[in-house]
């Protein structure tokens, strides 16, 4: 199984916040931005869980099976069209329905589903490392 490794580090504003890489050092995911530490470290656990959630296109082409993926249950893993219609993006949503992480823009959709299927791969067993 793939390794990956996810990297705490604390942003200008002092929250912490947390991204997804590969072994190689390409970025996969981005978590949100957390008052705390340890709450940093709850929403890289989330992700771990929902790493295998079910993936939905909210870009689908026929209006019908949108309204299907936009239905799912929560977890889930929602491919939408990036701001401003040039590529796509993928978010993760927790049993609750909040976002906990999403990912970089992809110039295509086939692009984004590899950057889904590269996370499910190395989310679960990926090691976690400070940087501040």
């Amino acid at each position: 199984m793939a390794k990956g490794r996810f990297e705490i580090s604390m942003t200008d504003g002092g929250n912490y916040t947390y991204r997804l890489l590969t072994v190689g050092g390409r970025v996969v995911t981005l978590g949100g931005e957390y008052k705390t530490l340890p709450v940093c470290k709850k929403g890289i656990a989330s992700l771990r869980i929902n790493s295998d959630a079910p993936v939905c296109d909210l870009t689908a082409e026929f209006s019908a099976e949108r309204e299907r993926a936009a239905a799912e249950k929560c977890p889930k893993i929602e491919i939408f069209a990036a701001d401003g219609g040039y590529g796509y993006c993928y978010r993760v949503r927790a049993k609750n329905g909040s976002e906990i992480a999403r990912g970089q823009v992809a110039g295509t959709k086939l692009r984004c589903l590899e950057a889904i299927e590269t996370m499910k791969k190395i989310a679960f067993s990926a090691e976690s490392e400070l940087n501040f």
